[in-house]
């Protein structure tokens, strides 16, 4: 389970420092963010970071499953 919790706390911190990244780069990144929070469009490197966050969960929770299977 550990292994499983350090790779979602990395796909996390991945995620947050793409939007910091994000917010801090531009002038208007805060209103970016709130932008990405009320459409979903998002800069790329945002959007790479939540598909690998939407892999890492889909991945554990698969694995979950298969050990309340067995």
């Amino acid at each position: 389970m550990s292994l499983q919790a350090e790779t979602l706390r990395k796909v996390i911190e991945n995620l947050i420092d793409a939007k910091l990244v994000d917010a801090l780069a531009h002038s208007d990144g805060l209103n970016r963010l709130l932008a990405h929070r009320r459409t979903g469009v998002a800069s790329p490197d945002i959007r790479n970071a939540e598909h690998r966050l939407d892999e890492a969960l889909e991945q554990i929770i698969s694995g979950a499953a298969v050990e309340q299977a067995a």
